[in-house]
């Protein structure tokens, strides 16, 4: 419990928090474009991948290999489930794996390297504030809505974040303050350094077509199938790479050159990297509808042959292309059914349709919101249980 004769404490490492994950996040945004704008410019450098992912593998290996686990260990320390402290050396590690991944065109997002740095970044303060374990996992929590607030631009999708993706009920005002503060904290400093997130717009149109409740709830159905197949590809490709592959220089030379000659002897080299300009094509005009089945299967070999990034980008990307195409049969815009399947299919493959609501709030506008929490629940019930964000403590243990 955070006791009230502590505040000048706590303000502090608050403070600290937010200047953090914020001020890294604009960092690693700003080389995010720099190298995805590099590697448009060079499309060889594709060729590179397998070489890069050796490369991330050494890295790990050589520095500090339990920070392998990534998002698995954040979530896990808050959940008191881990004895050990994060390491500041996660930090660095996850920044350069990610860059390096999105150089060489691997598919990934970026939410997962804004977690992993505000979350490792603040965690020597937590020891030097001498904090009890219970005081660690509210500290620990407000870095990661920071990250996921100050990445996105979208503070308060980034509190709720905080608490759903651990399905976490806060029943104290202590418990809940630090979060807020350092989301909005986080996401001004990005701001302050001169961010500028992507804009969507999604039309309004009076226009409406007949059942349109209707409409929207086969669409949240087919988003959250297209979430369970994510999920179920990305636990099929693990199991698969752990038995038959178990050498990971291997596995990353293996995943490399797959995704590399695919990107580079097809037409589907924007699926590469984050993805955004197709996402924001989506938006316009309706999208082939294969395109998010190849992403499902790019992203699934991309991070389970262990390049570094996030997984919610490429469910934007996803999310969004599935819905413009699906504007072919259901008689809403693509614009509508991108944003909604966006946000949708995120949230269900997270298990956070409530955080994917406050995602569309904040990303297209609050009168999105009512219709974004319907399709989110709907998406979230069909998509199965599991989430791609659970924790395991044998798996943390073999690192």
């Amino acid at each position: 419990m955070i006791k009230i004769r502590n505040i000048p404490k706590y303000s502090a490492l608050l403070l600290i928090v937010s200047l953090l994950a914020g001020s890294s996040s604009a960092l690693f945004l700003y080389a995010l474009d720099f190298v995805t704008d590099l590697r448009d410019k060079n499309k060889w450098l594709i060729c590179l991948l397998p070489l890069g992912g050796m490369f991330i593998v050494f890295l790990y290996n050589t520095v500090n290999a339990k920070s392998d686990s990534g998002n698995k260990w954040v979530l896990s320390r808050i959940k008191m489930q881990s004895g050990d402290p994060i390491s500041y050396l996660m930090a660095p590690l996850v920044f350069t794996g990610t860059l390096t991944t999105h150089l060489l065109g691997g598919s990934a997002g970026r939410e997962g390297t804004a977690l992993q740095l505000s979350s490792s970044l603040s965690s020597p303060f937590f020891n030097l504030f001498k904090l009890s374990q219970k005081e660690e996992t509210i500290f620990l929590r407000s870095a990661v809505a920071a990250g996921f607030g100050s990445v996105f631009g979208t503070p308060l999708a980034g509190i709720l974040f905080a608490f759903e993706w651990e399905s976490f009920r806060p029943r104290k005002l202590t418990e809940v303050l630090p979060v807020i503060v350092c989301s909005f904290l986080a996401d001004w400093t990005t701001q302050i350094l001169g961010i500028k997130h992507t804009i969507y717009t999604i039309p309004v149109t009076l226009k409406s077509p007949s059942n349109p409740l209707l409409w929207n709830i086969i669409a949240g159905i087919i988003f959250g199938l297209a979430a369970w197949l994510f999920k179920y590809l990305m636990k099929k490709t693990a199991d698969f790479s752990n038995k038959w592959i178990p050498d990971k220089y291997l596995r990353v030379v293996l995943g490399g050159i797959f995704v590399s000659c695919f990107l580079l002897f097809s037409p589907f080299i924007k699926i590469a990297g984050l993805g955004i300009p197709a996402i924001t094509e989506g938006f316009i005009d309706a999208a082939p509808p294969y395109l998010f089945l190849l992403k499902i299967i790019l992203t699934a070999i991309t991070i389970q042959s262990g390049f570094k990034g996030g997984e919610v980008t490429p469910l934007f990307f996803i999310g969004a292309t599935l819905g413009s195409a699906l504007s072919i049969f259901i008689p809403l815009s693509p614009a509508y059914l991108a944003g909604m399947g966006m946000v949708a299919v995120y949230g269900a493959a997270a298990k956070s349709p409530l955080t994917a609501a406050l995602l569309a709030a904040e990303l297209f506008g609050l009168g999105f919101l009512p219709f974004a929490l319907l399709i989110s629940l709907i998406s979230n019930k069909s998509a199965g249980r599991n989430s791609i964000y659970q924790s395991n403590k044998n798996e943390l243990a073999t690192h």
